[in-house]
């Protein structure tokens, strides 16, 4: 696996629990969500017809896409409901000091 650029895209305070926000990390659109279990992020169109999944409501460990109902799981990008050939590109996030970073390949 190639070495990951961390990019700082907010502070952690400024995400509600299952709550998506978009970042833009250069010319990368990111869909960022916090739950229980931590930060998760996942490319910020639906692979069906390019919809914002960061407006998508999270449930079990899954964003569903708005427009479509069609469910991207927040830990692999798979879809648990919808085609199964279809998934969403993820990326690693952490959190340091506070901060959310975002690693880009």
């Amino acid at each position: 696996m190639s070495e990951l650029r961390w990019n700082a895209v907010g502070k952690a305070a400024e995400w509600s629990l299952d709550q998506g926000r978009v970042v833009t990390v250069g010319a990368r659109r990111i869909a960022v969500f916090r739950t229980a279990q931590g930060f998760s992020a996942l490319k910020d169109a639906c692979p069906h017809a390019g919809v914002s999944l960061a407006m998508g409501h999270i449930h079990e460990g899954s964003v569903i896409c708005p427009a479509h109902a069609w469910a991207f799981s927040l830990g692999n990008g798979h879809c648990t409901q919808g085609p199964a050939s279809c998934s969403a590109v993820t990326y690693e996030v952490r959190e340091v000091d506070g901060h959310v970073e975002v690693g880009i390949p």
